[in-house]
C-alpha cells in the first residue's frame, strides 16, 4: 500500500512539475543549461587574452534533474565562465591549448555534494525505505491478536 501511494505521489510530481532551469525555481524537475567552474585561467593564456583574467576555466551543460540533483548531463563544452550565469565562447587556440590539460577536464569541475552525488542518494533512500516499508508489513502480518 505504502509504495503505491509513493507511486502515485511521483506521478502527480513529474506529471505537475515545470521546468526549471540552472538550479532555479521550485520544481521537481529541472532541465536546461548549468555551469560548473574547473579553475583560474593559467599565466600563459592570460598572456595571448588578457580578459582571461576576470573569467574562469568552466564547462557549460545540458542537464536533467530530479530535486535539483543531475540525473543526467550531456553536451558538455569548455567556456570562460564570466559569472554565476554568463559565459562566454572560448577561441579555437585557446580550448586546443586547454583541451590537452588534464587539469581542465570536466571531471576536475567544482560540483557540490547534493548537484554531483545525490542521484545515487536518492536511490539508496528510496530502496531503504522501500526495504524497510516491506519488512515492517511482513512483520505485522506475522502477529497474531491474543483470543
Amino acid at each position: 500500500m505504502f509504495i503505491r501511494q509513493l507511486l502515485i505521489i511521483l506521478a502527480l510530481s513529474l506529471f505537475f512539475a515545470a521546468p526549471a532551469h540552472a538550479k532555479r525555481g521550485l520544481a521537481i524537475i529541472n532541465t536546461g543549461d548549468e555551469l560548473f567552474e574547473v579553475a583560474e585561467f593559467p599565466e600563459e593564456v592570460i598572456k595571448i587574452a588578457p580578459g582571461a583574467r576576470t573569467a574562469k576555466i568552466g564547462y557549460k551543460c545540458s542537464h536533467f534533474g530530479i530535486f535539483w540533483a543531475d540525473i543526467w548531463t550531456w553536451d558538455c563544452k569548455m567556456v570562460a565562465v564570466t559569472g554565476e550565469n554568463s559565459y562566454g565562447d572560448l577561441p579555437p587556440n585557446i580550448a586546443s591549448m586547454l583541451d590537452t590539460n588534464p587539469a581542465y577536464t570536466l571531471s576536475k569541475a567544482k560540483r557540490g555534494f547534493w548537484n554531483h552525488y545525490a542521484f545515487p542518494t536518492l536511490l539508496f533512500l528510496i530502496a531503504a525505505f522501500a526495504l524497510f516499508a516491506y519488512f515492517r508489513k511482513g512483520s505485522e502480518e506475522g502477529v497474531s491478536e491474543p483470543a
